[in-house]
């Protein structure tokens, strides 16, 4: 007797989830938990009405909230492409504790700041401020380090597949980019340069300015090269993963010389 096909034929999303859960447990339940935050941040935003730089006081840490979910479940997902004995080394563990440690550090700070209708990014207004800030740099850049090493561990692997070669290769560009656009913003007093200092009329749900220079910009398209460089692995052809890192590379280069430059990527 033939058996009939099976009811249920695994998605993408579904096996994406699975990679995910299963890559790394300490980032996956840390990833729920920051899908939790993004929630109440956007229900406090539907309760809270007051405004910072022209835009809702909880927009700054539901931003942090999706950005650090996407990337601790990428290095997750990441993870799974090696063999199980390698991700639970000890330097991978490591690594994972300084990512999410740090991580939560700096959202806990910037909930902090937002309850107080104040900015948690580039505020001297004090010594505690300007410590506070201090740390969050350093917290920043070991985030990018930590995930840029899982990255580097799980390139080693690429002969396993185009996958594994995508994800390593993803982290490594993405956090180099994400680290020197970032290190840049933070020594900086501001993201804008020129132009209208709000978030009021920027460019929809990302704020960029509309009327100067933006160094967000770059720093999005740099650090968000860790997800764009696997998901080209789709084509399943290696020079177009790799020409998609160089991609990101060019882009991230242009949208910076135009933020220094006092150039929106797009002009009101």
């Amino acid at each position: 007797m033939t058996l009939a096909a099976p009811a249920f034929r695994e998605t993408r999303l579904a096996r994406l989830i699975h990679d995910v859960s299963k890559g790394n447990r300490i980032l996956w339940w840390s990833s729920l938990t920051l899908g939790a935050g993004l929630l109440l941040s956007l229900v406090l935003m539907t309760v809270d009405h007051r405004l910072f730089n022209g835009v809702d006081v909880w927009d700054k840490p539901a931003k942090f909230f999706l950005s650090l979910l996407v990337q601790m479940a990428t290095v997750s997902w990441a993870l799974m492409q090696i063999p199980e004995d390698q991700r639970k080394t000890r330097g991978i563990t490591i690594a994972v504790w300084v990512m999410t440690f740090c991580a939560w550090g700096e959202l806990l700070y910037m909930i902090f700041r937002a309850s107080r209708g104040e900015a948690s990014h580039f505020n001297a207004s004090s010594t505690l401020a300007a410590f506070a800030y201090t740390l969050m740099g350093y917290g920043a850049v070991s985030i990018t380090v930590s995930s840029a090493f899982v990255g580097w561990r799980v390139w080693r692997n690429r002969a396993l597949g185009l996958w594994t070669d995508a994800a390593g290769l993803g982290l490594l560009v993405g956090m180099v980019l994400g680290t020197l656009t970032g290190a840049y913003i933070g020594a900086q007093t501001s993201h804008w340069v020129g132009g209208e200092l709000s978030d009021a009329h920027g460019v929809g749900f990302f704020g960029w300015s509309t009327t100067g220079g933006d160094l967000r910009v770059a720093h999005f398209v740099g650090f968000h090269a860790a997800q764009l460089i696997p998901f080209v692995a789709f084509s399943g052809r290696r020079s177009i993963v790799y020409g998609t890192a160089l991609a990101c590379i060019i882009v991230t280069a242009i949208v910076f010389a135009m933020g220094i430059s006092g150039l929106p990527l797009f002009a009101a």
